[in-house]
């Protein structure tokens, strides 16, 4: 087992280097450049005074020297955690980065954690109730889930709550040290819009992995050893229908920190994803690269994880 963790931790290094030195140019082929913006917006009438103005900015900004340098410079602060300072609100990016996190993460956390209590159960149940009717109401939950664009599912909860409910998201996040339920209360409706979503496909596919399990020869002696139906389903089928399911939430849970900001925008939750967002429109070249690196390092972080529950889930694959 040491074998085997140390392998993929040994993987995770070169693998979240090449993802820097990916996002680090693909940032500079983005067209756009952030001097120009910060002095067209000055409104400058003379030519030859924004050129100068031009200079002296891509100049402090060190966008003059080679590209090689730029990227060993950043790489090296961002080690250190310093990802240097935001062009457009003119503060170090970590603080950003540590304003917005924290939110996105644990709206991140929440949705997993609905969709997974919800959808693995229901999928189980699906399976062993086979074209009854708690299958077929499973099912039709899960096609809504997957036909229903996010989106919509959000703006529906948001229409009902005000509508039924007279309640509108806050204008300004409540942090969960300084008012746990408040907390809840603004986070709970975009966790459970986009658990929402996330669940039927994780349902789906949880049903027809233990579809296919529960007819293999060691469930059919299982049973026949006279272990009760419960211990059948949960002990012996369950654990090894999961490995494709845990694969499936290990890749949501990674692209969950960027992919939660249309629920971001609708419930006027300020995480990253809207951060994200606000600074590739104003060309925000510090930003930009330091929350997509922190994505990355996130979905890096979490595959690995997965990869370990791999072993634990199945004990052949630590020795393959």
């Amino acid at each position: 087992m040491s074998t085997y963790v140390l392998r993929r931790l040994l993987l995770f290094v070169p693998t979240l280097l090449g993802a820097s030195i990916l996002i680090f140019v693909l940032m500079r082929l983005v067209p756009g450049d952030i001097a120009e913006i910060l002095v067209y917006q000055t409104g400058s009438e003379s030519s030859a005074i924004q050129q100068r103005q031009i200079r002296q900015i891509r100049e402090e900004l060190g966008l003059d020297r080679p590209i090689v340098t730029q990227y060993l410079e950043w790489i090296g602060g961002a080690v250190r955690g310093d990802f240097g300072r935001s062009y457009v609100q003119r503060r170090p990016v970590v603080e950003i980065i540590r304003e917005r996190f924290p939110r996105s993460m644990e709206l991140a956390v929440l949705t997993l954690l609905i969709a997974m209590v919800w959808a693995i159960p229901l999928g189980v149940i699906s399976a062993v109730r086979q074209n009854g009717p708690l299958d077929h109401l499973a099912r039709l939950v899960s096609l809504s889930g997957l036909s229903l664009p996010l989106f919509f599912t959000g703006a529906l909860i948001l229409y009902g709550l005000v509508r039924f409910f007279h309640w509108l998201p806050p204008l300004e996040f409540v942090s969960f040290t300084d008012h746990p339920t408040e907390n809840l209360k603004q986070l709970i409706w975009p966790a459970l819009a986009q658990a929402y979503y996330i669940s039927a496909p994780i349902t789906r596919l949880t049903r027809s992995q233990m579809l296919e399990v529960i007819r293999q020869d060691y469930v059919r002696t299982a049973r026949a050893k006279g272990l009760a139906e419960r211990a059948v389903v949960y002990r012996h089928a369950l654990r090894n229908s999961l490995l494709p399911v845990v694969t499936f939430i290990g890749w949501w849970g990674g692209r969950l920190l960027g992919g939660l900001v249309i629920m971001e925008i609708i419930f006027v939750v300020p995480g990253m994803g809207s951060a994200l967002i606000q600074a590739v429109s104003q060309r925000d070249y510090p930003t930009v690269q330091a929350v997509v690196f922190v994505m990355a390092l996130v979905f890096l972080t979490v595959n690995l994880f997965v990869d370990l529950c791999y072993a634990w889930l199945d004990p052949r694959i630590r020795y393959a």
